[in-house]
């Protein structure tokens, strides 16, 4: 496949992997939708404020990508910012999760906080891991 078709179907998967379930705590479920449209607590950390609105990264990144791809590869910042979004995010949100669960004093391994992401999560890194690392040439 070329560029152009890889680059809109992985696209189309990110935006819809956004409303699969990201985190799952025994009965709840919360897709990368439901995050984003949580009510927010007054008075929360300035870090939890971020990593609510950090979700919309996602779809953004996906959205750009399909119309750069459907505007015959004239990305707006390029197709690498574009690719190479969605994983940062995925990782800054790891991060905070794990930063956060260590402030409070909660002993979480790796493997616990993995257990808690939803189908939703583990497909959208695979997406974003494929997105970054897949650079298809061009034909000429």
């Amino acid at each position: 496949m070329d560029r152009k078709t890889v680059t809109i179907v992985l696209a189309l998967a990110l935006i819809g992997c956004f409303f699969l379930p990201y985190l799952q705590y025994g009965p709840i479920t919360a897709s990368g939708f439901d995050l984003l449209t949580a009510p927010t607590i007054s008075g929360a950390d300035k870090g939890l404020l971020i990593m609510k609105y950090i979700w919309i990264m996602i779809p953004v990144a996906g959205i750009m990508l399909l119309i750069g791809a459907l505007n015959n590869g004239n990305y707006f910042l390029g197709r690498g910012i574009w690719a190479f979004l969605p994983l940062l995010t995925l990782l800054f949100v790891i991060v905070m999760i794990f930063r956060d669960a260590k402030r409070i004093g909660t002993n979480t391994s790796i493997s616990e906080l993995a257990k808690n992401m939803g189908i939703g999560f583990w497909i959208t890194l695979g997406l974003s891991l494929v997105l970054a690392l897949y650079w298809p040439r061009r034909r000429a």
